[in-house]
This record gives C-alpha cells, structure tokens and sequence, in this order.
C-alpha cells in the first residue's frame, strides 16, 4: 500500500508539473496580447485652464505597412543576415514591424519585431544595437 501511495503523489506531482511548464509556456504571449489590446487610459482631469486648440497642419508620415499586409516570401526571407542592419531589413520586408519586446542594458539595446503576413505567415527577429541577432520565420514556402 505504501508504494502504491508514493506512485500516485509521484504520477500527480509529474502532471502538476508538466501542466505548469505547458501553462508557463503560453502566459506570457497571452499576457502581452491582452495588453496590446487594452485601451488607452484617459487623461485625469487638471486644475489648469486649457487653451483652445490651435488649427495643425498634418505633417508628412512615412508610410507604414498595416499589420498583416506585409508581402512575405521566402526569397525576401532568404535575403536576411545575421549582423545585417535594421534599416536594410525594413527596406526588403517593406517596413519595420511590430515590436513584440524591447530592453536596454549595459548600453546596449535589445528587441523583438515581427512581421505579420496573410495566412498566419510571419518573420520574427531579434536585434542587438538595431543589427539581426536571430531570425525565424512561420509559414514561408520554401
């Protein structure tokens, strides 16, 4: 009976675990989708006067692809390098992404940009001082 006690905890502390590691796993992408989406919080009020608005002039604004209209391909894919800079990467993938994450430390800057194309397609790399670390891709043909 004894053994037959420890092989149940032993058997149901392994599925505890191996639910926390799929669990741990997913949370932080859901964690940042959710944040994306929150809305932007409202200004609290002042106790200033506001000044009526000026009329602006819009200003010029580079355009920007929208996220999932980016052309994805596998030639355009083939044509990034690790060390390759980031203004050449936005020319051949037509843009500069999403950033998925960012970080600075020790003077260094490190982030996370994907690229979203039609049929789930996607182009995911990562950059050190604005320079391709790592790249990956999802759903290019080859």
């Amino acid at each position: 009976m004894n053994n037959n006690f420890f092989s149940r905890n032993t058997t149901n502390l392994g599925f505890a675990v191996l639910l926390l590691v799929v669990l741990g796993c997913s949370c932080p992408q859901k964690l940042s989708e959710f944040t994306k989406k929150s809305e932007p919080s409202t200004p609290s009020p002042s106790n200033t006067a506001t000044v009526p608005d000026k009329p602006t002039t819009p200003t010029p604004t580079t355009p920007t692809t929208p996220k999932g209209d980016y052309d994805l391909t596998m030639a355009k894919y083939s044509q990034l390098s690790i060390g390759m800079p980031r203004s050449k990467v936005e020319s051949i993938l037509g843009g500069p992404g999403t950033e998925i994450s960012s970080s600075k430390g020790g003077g260094v800057s490190f982030s996370v940009n994907k690229w979203q194309g039609a049929n789930y397609k996607a182009v995911i790399l990562s950059f050190k001082a604005d320079k391709i670390m790592s790249k990956s891709q999802v759903g290019l043909d080859k």
